[in-house]
């Protein structure tokens, strides 16, 4: 495997830290604190690259937030000028890293995404009887630091970049799940391994790619299912035999363990395709797509909150087309959603 080197001077580089503002600023550009930004642009981008460059530059923490829809989450956001930073590490280090990923990992990729995600589930669903299901147990609050660290160096050899990687991964750690022992580990062992990547953050979807790279090469070369997808810590393995597929899950739980991962004990199982198999918000058949009835649901309940809005404040009224067009924008995967999306127009009234 090739290691890179010699990243950190192309990080620090003022085109790049300008092309990591550009990128941060990016459907935020009207937010205070990118506006605020703006009007310290050079001053603020000369500090960081100072800080950078003498190895000085520290993760702020971060501002944390619940989230509850579908379930509760930790969203976690750093400073604006830590975000740019983090954009610049992933200018350089992003391609060079998704040499080694496969073509049917989806997550937060260039040309790929949710809808290539779909679209090619969609056609395993119509070539195969079964499909596995293989779902990682909270996936972020276990990804272990010295394992995703040592992942890292075998294709990066800066010291410097990734001393500053370092820094960026060891700036969170996952404080509110109960620890979990492996094959080997004594009873002191979980508590003195770092764990957890914060979600929110642009460089943890690219580490929560790498982590599970070798287990997608394992899948591909050797276990070879007929129809492989993963997006982020959701794995879809599609084959005519359920004996195999069941015999994969096994493996799979093995290979988790030896990353410090659980599968989840309830949504890792083997599906019939003609039932339909549950993936990215819709449940796809061998000849229909239907839109999952929790996503309608969390929909109706987002136009219940828009409704109370404006009925007390007349100015919320500019929130509801991007809510309502978004939502058309999602259900238009499913066949006849233009009747959907009329039918929903004529009963919304605000």
């Amino acid at each position: 495997m090739k290691r890179f080197g010699n990243l950190y001077e192309r990080i620090c580089s003022w085109d790049n830290l300008e092309l990591a503002a550009r990128r941060a600023r990016k459907r935020k550009r009207y937010r205070w604190y990118a506006e605020n930004f703006e009007l310290h642009r050079e001053s603020v981008l000369r500090e960081v690259r100072d800080e950078l460059l003498g190895q000085r530059w520290q993760p702020a923490p971060y501002v944390t937030f619940r989230v509850y829809d579908p379930k509760e989450r930790l969203i976690c956001a750093a400073p604006y000028r830590d975000r740019i930073v983090q954009h610049a590490v992933c200018n350089i280090i992003a391609p060079l890293l998704e040499r080694s990923f496969i073509g049917h990992t989806y997550s937060c990729r260039a040309g790929k995404g949710t809808g290539a995600a779909r679209t090619h589930c969609r056609q395993l669903v119509k070539q195969y009887r079964y499909a596995l299901k293989a779902d990682v147990r909270k996936y972020f609050a276990s990804i272990d630091h010295a394992i995703l660290k040592a992942k890292l160096g075998r294709h990066i050899k800066c010291r410097p970049t990734l001393a500053l990687l370092d820094r960026i991964i060891d700036s969170w750690q996952t404080t509110d799940q109960p620890p979990a022992w492996f094959a080997d580990d004594d009873l002191l062992t979980p508590l003195a391994r770092s764990r957890g990547l914060p979600i929110g953050a642009l460089t943890s979807q690219l580490f929560a790619n790498l982590y599970l790279s070798r287990i997608d090469h394992l899948i591909e070369e050797q276990l070879r299912p007929g129809g492989y997808a993963r997006y982020t810590d959701d794995l879809v393995l599609f084959a005519d035999s359920k004996r195999f597929l069941w015999d994969a899950l096994d493996r799979l739980r093995a290979e988790f363990a030896t990353e410090r991962l659980q599968a989840h004990p309830v949504k890792s199982r083997v599906l019939a395709c003609r039932d339909g198999v549950s993936f990215l918000g819709f449940r796809f058949g061998p000849d229909w797509t239907r839109v999952l009835p929790d996503n309608v649901r969390r929909f109706h309940r987002r136009l219940a909150a828009l409704r109370r809005a404006v009925r007390a404040e007349r100015r919320q009224l500019t929130r509801v087309w991007p809510a309502i067009s978004g939502w058309f924008q999602f259900v238009r995967e499913q066949p006849g959603s233009a009747g959907l999306v009329l039918a929903e127009c004529q009963r919304q009234v605000f």
